[in-house]
C-alpha cells in the first residue's frame, strides 16, 4: 500500500516531488530536439507546473539525451533548449526547480559518451542524485513520464509513477512487450497527470489551488 505521510508531520529534509520527463511530456516530441525553434510546450503543460508550484511540491526535470552520445548535438545545446524550455514555461508563470540529463548511450555512443550509465533511464541514477541533492523523499514523490523507460525509472526509484499518452506514451500502450509495464496511473497528458495527483490523495492541495 502506498502512504504519504502528512504534509505538516514531514521533516524538511525530506520532501516530496514530482519528477517529469521533457520530451513528449512538457515539450511536444521531436526526434532529437535541440533547436529553439522546435520548442513547443504540450497543451496546458505550464499551467499543470504553475499547480505544483502553488502547491509547494519541488518539480524535477528528468530527461535521457542520448543525441549527444550519437553526436547530434552537443551538451552546451541540451543547456540551451532546457533554458529556452524553462523560460517558456516562466512566461506561464511555471516553474522548474532543476533539470537532470544524461548525455549517454550504451552502444551508439561516440568516445566518452559510450557509456551503459547508471544515470540513463530505465536506470535510477538521476533520481537517485536528485533525491540526494534536494533533500527529496523518493517513496513520496511522482514520476511521470511517456515511455516505458520512465515508468521503469521510476519503479526502480521507489516512486508512484504515471504514464501520459502524449509523446510516445500511445505507442507504448500499443506495445504488447509493455503490458506488464504497470505503472500507477494512465492519464492522457500532463495537466491530467497533475490533477489525478492530488485528487486521488497522493499529494496535498496548495491554497491557491
Amino acid at each position: 500500500a502506498y502512504s504519504l505521510r502528512p504534509v505538516g508531520t514531514r521533516s524538511p529534509m525530506s520532501k516530496s516531488a514530482f519528477f517529469l520527463d521533457r520530451d513528449g511530456v512538457i515539450v511536444r516530441e521531436v526526434n532529437y530536439l535541440h533547436k529553439p525553434e522546435d520548442v513547443e510546450l504540450i497543451g496546458q503543460a505550464a499551467k499543470a507546473i504553475k499547480l505544483i508550484n502553488q502547491a509547494g511540491y519541488p518539480v524535477v526535470i528528468i530527461t535521457n539525451q542520448a543525441g549527444v552520445a550519437r553526436g547530434f548535438y552537443s551538451e552546451t545545446q541540451v543547456s540551451e533548449i532546457n533554458a529556452y524550455i524553462l523560460a517558456k514555461l516562466e512566461e506561464g508563470g511555471a516553474r522548474i526547480d532543476k533539470v537532470y540529463y544524461c548525455p549517454h548511450h550504451p552502444t551508439a555512443g561516440k568516445e566518452q559518451y559510450l557509456k551503459d550509465c547508471q544515470f540513463r533511464k530505465p536506470n535510477p541514477g538521476m533520481l537517485i542524485r536528485a533525491a540526494k541533492e534536494l533533500d527529496l523523499d523518493l517513496e513520496a514523490s511522482v514520476f511521470i513520464g511517456d515511455n516505458f523507460s520512465d515508468v521503469l525509472a521510476g519503479q526502480n526509484a521507489g516512486t508512484k509513477t504515471i504514464l501520459v499518452k502524449t509523446g510516445y506514451g500511445e505507442k507504448v500502450l500499443a506495445n504488447p512487450e509493455h503490458v506488464d509495464l504497470n505503472p500507477d496511473a494512465l492519464c492522457d497528458d500532463l495537466i491530467g497527470a497533475v490533477t489525478h495527483c492530488f485528487d486521488s490523495g497522493w499529494f496535498k492541495r496548495g491554497l491557491r489551488w
